[in-house]
């Protein structure tokens, strides 16, 4: 054990089933021990840490998908609200508790909101096969504005509940940059809870200030994130708040974890539409380098491995010596980096 870590799970070979071709997914239940499923939800850092997190008790528990307190037990118990946005600079994702973003053309960001609502989010764009990988795990409603038959069909087989802008008109309105929607109006469409769960693995409150990984660990004040055919990210650690702020490269947002995890990219073809769209594969293993925080208002990263063997299993992340990795609580943004990404960082003055 480290730091309070859950017990290392042994390594396994091969990497699960994904999206076949494109155009039907593959669901199974997964036999991997899963730290983050196994976990018990934990509360957040102690009350002196940076970012100001206070203690959970047992009127607010964390809300799952940042290890915060909710505001009211009820909150907790919120069913997860996904929406796809594009656009240079996408209203709402400041609201969201994670963030994936994916390097299609445009690039492209699913937002998921269970914590806070956000009143106006937009310009939603079409769903893609990456939807259904990333989100099918998190059960939410999901809305988005258009697609090909063919990839909208993908969510059918996921556990995503569909919402989209074709059979669900009256949730969106329009705007001048695209269509937009609220939380609170998808929401409304679907009565009743079910809370996704968490996905990241948080240090309990007995710990201490458990590090982001055992080994390997630096304390960068600033890093760049270089993907190739889309430039660089610039993100730039503030200890005051306790959080990475993308200072250029992207739209602005403060966030407590950022995650770059190497996946494959495949063309994915729709000859009915005559559609090709540049697609994410997240099922599998592969590298990644995440930055974090600490109690004492430093930045930290370290490298590590993620593993999704099925659809239906949590993405675990790994440090080198094969221990899961300690997030700190908030708002986690995660790129889907495409091979040959470089993540550089740089120590503070």
């Amino acid at each position: 054990m480290a730091g309070g870590r859950p017990a290392r799970p042994a390594r396994w070979a091969g990497s699960g089933l994904a999206v076949a071709a494109g155009l039907a997914v593959a669901a199974c239940a997964g036999s991997v021990p899963n730290p983050v499923a196994s976990a018990p939800a934990s509360p957040p850092a102690s009350p002196s840490a940076s970012s100001g997190v206070r203690a959970v008790s047992a009127s607010r528990p964390p809300a799952p998908l940042t290890g915060l307190p909710a505001a009211s037990a009820a909150d907790a118990q919120r069913r997860a609200v996904a929406l796809v946005l594009a656009g240079a600079n996408p209203r709402g994702l400041t609201s969201a508790d994670v963030v994936f973003q994916e390097f299609a053309s445009p690039v492209r960001y699913i937002a998921v909101f269970q914590s806070k609502q956000a009143s106006r989010v937009g310009p939603l764009t079409s769903t893609q096969p990456t939807d259904g990988q990333a989100l099918s795990v998190l059960r939410p409603l999901f809305g988005y504005d258009g697609s090909t038959p063919v990839f909208t069909r993908v969510l059918d087989h996921t556990d995503v509940t569909d919402l989209g802008y074709a059979t669900h008109p009256s949730l969106y309105a329009s705007a001048p940059q695209g269509l937009t929607t609220s939380t609170r109006a998808v929401v409304r469409a679907v009565p009743g809870g079910g809370a996704p769960p968490q996905i990241f693995y948080y240090g309990s409150a007995g710990t201490g200030d458990a590090p982001l990984a055992t080994t390997g660990l630096s304390r960068p004040a600033s890093a760049r994130v270089t993907i190739p055919g889309y430039g660089t990210e610039s993100w730039v650690y503030d200890g005051h708040a306790g959080l990475w702020e993308l200072a250029s490269g992207g739209p602005r947002v403060n966030v407590a974890n950022v995650v770059v995890q190497t996946v494959s990219y495949r063309q994915v073809v729709s000859h009915k539409a005559g559609t090709i769209v540049r697609s994410a594969r997240l099922i599998g293993t592969g590298p990644v380098e995440v930055l974090s925080g600490n109690a004492a208002g430093s930045g930290t990263a370290a490298s590590g491995t993620w593993s999704k063997p099925h659809l239906n299993d949590l993405t675990n992340y790994f440090d080198d010596s094969g221990y899961p990795m300690v997030f700190q609580p908030g708002t986690t943004w995660v790129i889907f980096a495409p091979k040959g990404t470089r993540v550089s960082t740089s120590a503070g003055q």
